[in-house]
C-alpha cells in the first residue's frame, strides 16, 4: 500500500511539473478553430468539425497562416481542404484566441492517458525496479505530452521525434524481455544517440516542412516492424509451449496489448491516418487504456516481482548516456551563440565532431566513472572495506582450504547480513573430496539447471524467474527452495576458454532491503576470490591425481615385469621372436611364452578391453592364473575355461578378453591352438604362401563356453605369426590404415629374414608408416618357426 501511495503521489507531482512548465512558457495564440499537424492532417479533437477529421489543409494555406503577422480574433480565413481522394473544397473559418488552459478542455483525454502512462511507468519502477518497462511507459507518456504541444503551439518537435525513435528501440528490447530473455544494456547507448541525433536534425527543420512527415513515418515503420516481430514470436511461443489456464490468458492479453500498441503506426503508414483521424477521440483513449491494462496483466509473470538489482555496468551506461547528451546540448548551444544563424543551418559537422569526441574519450570516461563509483560506494564504506580486508588476510594465512572457505562464508554473511551462502559446483568437480559442512552443494553437470548457469554468464536474480514457465520455473523453485536471492558465476581460466567453475548463491538480506551498489561490488570481489580458491584447489587436486596415477603405473609396471617370465633363449627345434610395446606405462595386451617341456612351449596372446593401468593389473592377474593352472596340469581347453570363469565371476560381463593360444610341438611339428575372438593366425609355408586361420570361438568373459582346440600339421621352415590389433589398426599421417594387407606384404618381403630379427624390422616399418602420429594402442607381435632338419 505504501509503494502504491508513493507511486501515485510522485507521478502526480511529476505530471504537474511537466505540464505547467510547458504552459508557463507559452503565450495566448491566434489560430484556426481546429487542430492539425505540420503536414496539414486534421486531428479529431473537438466535435464541432467532425466533417473534416482526417482530411488535410493545403500546404500553401498552412504557410500563409504561419507567416502572417496580422491575425486577429474573429478574422475570416479561407483555406482549402483536401480529402483522401484528392478532391479540394474551399472553406472559410473564423480565427479564435487559444488560451493556455484551453489545453485542459481540448486535450483532457490525451492528458489523462499521458498521466496514466506515467503512473504505470513509476509503478513498475517502484515495485519491480524494471528499468526497461519503466522507460517504455515513460517514453509513451512523453510522446503524448509532446504531441499535445506540437498541435497547439507547433513546439516540442525534439522530444516528440526523440521519443518516437527511442520508443521503437525500447520496443525492440521488449521482443527479448517478454519472452523471458534479456539483451545487454550497453546497446541502449548507441540507440539513445541515434534517436538523439535524429531528433536534433528534425528540430532544425522548418516545422511545416514535408521532411518531418518522412522522418516521423520512418520512426513509425521501425516501431511497426519490431511490434510485428514481437507479436509473431509471442504467438510462436504460445503454440510451442501450449500454456493453459491463467498463463494462457496472460499470453493472449499480451498479444492483444501489442496489437493495440501498433494500431497508430499501422494507421499512419498503411491508411494515411485512417481510421484514427476519422473516429472519436474516445476510441483512441479507450484503445490505449486497454493497451496499458492488457500489457500490465500480460507481463505480470515477467516483471511484477518483489525486487530488482541494478548492477554497476548499467549505472555506468546511464551516466554515459547523460554525459553524452549534456555534452551535445552544451556544444550545440555554444555553436549557436558563437556563429551566425546562416552558418548553423546544417549541423552535420556538429554530429561528426560529437562522434569523434565520443570515440576518443568514451573508454577513459567509462573507466573514470567506474573508479568513482567504486570509491564512493565501496571503498568509503567501512563495513565493506573491513570485510574485504579480512577475506584478503584469510587467503594468505597458513590454514586449510576447508577452514578458509568456512571463514570467508562467515565473513560474507556477517558483512552483508544475508541468511546463507552456498557454493554450487558440478558433480564431477572435486568428486573425490569430502565437502560436507563447507557450504558446497553438488549438482549433476548434465542437469538442465547447471546447463542454464553454464550457458548464462550473467548474474541470476531469483525474483526475475518468479512468473516464468518451463526451465525458468524449475530454476526459480530450485533457488527459492534454498532461500537464494542472487546467483553469481565464478569463472575459471585453467583451460583455453573461460568457463564457469561454480555458482555463488547468496540468500536474502535479513532486513529485506535491496543490495546496494557497494554491496554488489563487495560480492563481486568475493566471487573473484572464491573463484581463485576453487581454481587453485582444482589444480591441486588434479596434480595429486596425476601423481597417484604415475605412482600406480610405476607400481603396476614393476608387477608386470615381475610376473613376466622371460622365455629361454632356445627350445629344441623352435625359433621365435616377439615384441610388446604398450601405449602407456603398462600393456593391455597379454603376452606369455612358457616352456612346458624340452620340445614344447605354450604361446598366449590376448587383448583385454582397453589399455593402461586397469587392464595392466588384469593382465598380471591372468598371468598368475595361467601359471597356477599349468602347474596343476590343466589342459589347453581347461585353461581357457578357467580364464573365462574368472572374468565372468569377477566382472559380470563388464570386462572381456580376446585370446589366441596354443602348444607348439617341435617333435610332432604341430601347433594345437584355440582362438577365442582374437585376430586370425597367419601361417607362412616354406614356399612363401600365407594361409589365414580365421576360425574363432566366443570371447572370454561373456558366457559359459566349452572351448575346442584345432591342430595344424606343419613342416620344417613353416612360420606362424600371432599379432594384436595395435598393428593392423595403426594409422598413418594421412589417416590410412596399416591393415592385414600391408602386414602380409611385409612378411612376404622378409620371408628370408631370421625369425628373431623379424619383430624389430616390423616395428621399424610401423613407426615409419605412423610418422608423427601418437601410439594409440598396444602393439604385440610373435613370430614362430620350426628349425630346418
Amino acid at each position: 500500500m505504501r509503494e502504491l501511495s508513493i507511486t501515485i503521489f510522485s507521478s502526480f507531482i511529476f505530471f504537474l511539473l511537466i505540464f505547467f512548465s510547458f504552459i508557463g512558457i507559452q503565450e495566448t495564440s491566434i489560430r484556426l478553430p481546429f487542430f492539425y499537424y505540420s503536414s496539414g492532417l486534421i486531428v479529431n479533437v473537438g466535435e464541432s468539425y467532425h466533417d473534416i477529421w482526417g482530411k488535410q489543409i493545403a500546404q500553401e494555406d498552412i504557410l500563409s497562416l504561419s507567416e502572417s503577422k496580422s491575425l486577429g480574433v474573429g478574422q475570416k480565413k479561407v483555406v482549402r481542404i483536401i480529402d483522401e481522394f484528392g478532391n479540394v473544397v474551399t472553406k472559410e473559418y473564423e480565427l479564435i484566441e487559444f488560451f493556455k488552459l484551453d489545453i485542459l478542455k481540448k486535450f483532457y483525454l490525451d492528458l489523462i492517458l499521458a498521466f496514466f502512462s506515467l503512473l504505470t511507468a513509476v509503478y513498475f519502477f517502484y515495485t519491480t525496479r524494471d528499468g526497461l518497462i519503466f522507460s517504455f511507459f515513460l517514453n509513451f507518456s512523453v510522446i503524448l505530452f509532446s504531441n499535445i504541444f506540437l498541435l497547439t503551439y507547433t513546439i516540442s518537435i525534439f522530444p516528440l521525434f526523440f521519443s518516437i525513435y527511442f520508443g521503437a528501440f525500447l520496443n525492440y528490447h521488449l521482443i527479448f524481455r517478454l519472452r523471458g530473455k534479456e539483451i545487454p544494456s550497453k546497446w541502449l547507448l548507441p540507440q539513445f544517440l541515434i534517436a538523439f541525433v535524429i531528433a536534433i536534425v528534425a528540430s532544425q527543420e522548418n516545422p511545416y516542412s514535408k521532411i518531418l512527415d518522412q522522418i516521423a513515418n520512418m520512426g513509425h515503420m521501425i516501431n511497426l516492424f519490431f511490434g510485428i516481430i514481437n507479436i509473431v514470436l509471442n504467438t510462436k511461443d504460445i503454440i510451442k509451449i501450449k500454456p493453459i489456464g491463467d498463463a494462457l490468458y496472460k499470453r493472449i492479453s499480451l498479444l492483444i496489448a501489442l496489437c493495440l500498441y501498433i494500431s497508430v503506426p499501422v494507421s499512419m503508414i498503411l491508411f494515411n491516418g485512417q481510421p484514427w483521424f476519422h473516429v472519436s477521440r474516445w476510441l483512441f483513449f479507450s484503445t490505449y487504456i486497454f493497451f496499458i491494462i492488457g500489457f500490465f496483466y500480460g507481463t505480470y509473470r515477467y516483471t511484477f516481482v518483489p525486487s530488482f538489482v541494478i548492477f554497476t555496468p548499467t549505472l555506468i551506461t546511464l551516466l554515459l548516456v547523460t554525459i553524452s547528451s549534456l555534452s551535445y546540448i552544451l556544444l550545440a548551444l555554444t555553436v549557436d551563440y558563437l556563429l551566425p544563424l546562416p552558418y548553423i543551418k546544417d549541423r552535420w559537422f556538429l554530429n561528426i565532431l560529437l562522434l569523434f569526441i565520443l570515440t576518443c574519450y568514451m573508454i577513459p570516461i567509462k573507466l573514470k566513472i567506474k573508479e568513482w563509483i567504486d570509491y564512493w560506494f565501496f571503498e568509503k564504506n567501512p563495513i565493506l572495506s573491513h570485510g574485504i580486508e579480512k577475506i584478503t588476510r584469510l587467503i594468505t594465512e597458513p590454514i586449510s582450504m576447508r577452514k578458509t572457505i568456512l571463514s570467508i562464508n562467515k565473513t560474507v554473511m556477517e558483512t552483508l547480513n544475508v541468511s546463507n551462502i552456498i557454493i554450487l559446483i558440478p558433480g564431477d568437480q572435486f568428486a573425490r573430496t569430502d565437502l560436507r559442512n563447507v557450504n558446497f552443494m553438488r549438482i549433476p553437470s548434465q542437469s538442465e539447471i547447471w546447463n542454464f548457469f553454464a550457458s548464462n554468464d550473467r548474474v541470476t536474480v531469483t525474483s526475475h524467474l518468479e512468473y516464468g514457465i518451463g526451465l525458468r520455473e524449475t530454476l526459480y523453485n530450485f533457488l527459492k527452495g534454498l532461500n537464494v536471492q542472487l546467483a553469481f558465476p565464478a569463472y575459471g581460466h585453467s583451460s583455453d576458454r573461460k568457463m564457469i567453475r561454480a555458482m555463488i548463491l547468496l540468500g536474502e538480506k535479513a532486513d529485506s532491503n535491496y543490495f546496494s551498489i557497494g554491496e554488489l561490488k563487495f560480492i563481486n570481489e568475493v566471487v573473484k576470490i572464491t573463484a581463485m580458491l576453487i581454481e587453485n584447489y582444482s589444480l591441486l587436486e588434479d596434480e595429486i591425481q596425476k601423481r597417484k596415477i604415475v605412482r600406480d603405473i610405476q607400481t603396476a609396471t614393476i608387477v608386470d615385469n615381475t610376473l613376466r617370465i622371460i622365455a629361454p633363449s632356445e627350445i629344441k627345434g623352435i625359433e621365435f621372436g616377439y615384441m610388446n610395446r604398450p601405449a602407456v606405462g603398462i600393456s593391455g595386451d597379454y603376452l606369455d611364452i612358457i616352456p612346458i617341456s624340452p620340445t614344447k612351449m605354450i604361446i598366449l596372446l590376448g587383448d583385454v578391453a582397453g589399455h593402461g593401468l586397469g587392464t595392466g593389473f588384469l593382465v598380471s592377474a591372468i598371468k598368475g592364473i595361467v601359471r597356477e593352472q599349468l602347474r596343476n596340469g590343466t589342459s589347453l581347453e581347461g585353461l581357457f575355461r578357467e580364464i573365462n570363469s574368472f572374468f565372468r565371476a569377477r566382472y559380470k560381463g563388464s570386462e572381456f578378453m580376446t585370446l589366441l593360444g596354443g602348444v607348439l610341438d617341435s617333435n610332432e611339428k604341430t601347433f594345437r591352438f584355440i582362438n577365442a575372438g582374437h585376430l586370425a593366425l597367419l601361417q607362412m609355408n616354406p614356399n612363401g604362401q600365407i594361409l589365414t586361420h580365421a576360425k574363432t570361438q566366443r570371447v572370454l568373459g561373456i558366457l559359459e563356453t566349452d572351448y575346442h582346440a584345432q591342430e595344424l600339421k606343419m613342416t620344417s621352415g613353416t612360420r606362424l605369426f600371432l599379432f594384436s590389433d595395435g598393428i593392423t589398426e595403426t594409422f598413418g599421417e594421412n589417416d590410412e590404415l596399416f591393415g592385414e594387407e600391408l602386414l602380409t606384404a611385409f612378411l612376404q618381403k622378409h620371408a628370408k629374414m631370421p625369425i628373431k630379427d623379424l619383430p624389430m624390422a616390423l616395428e621399424n616399418t610401423i613407426n615409419q608408416f605412423r610418422g608423427d602420429r601418437e601410439v594409440t594402442d598396444d602393439i604385440t607381435f610373435i613370430a614362430l618357426s620350426f628349425a630346418s632338419d
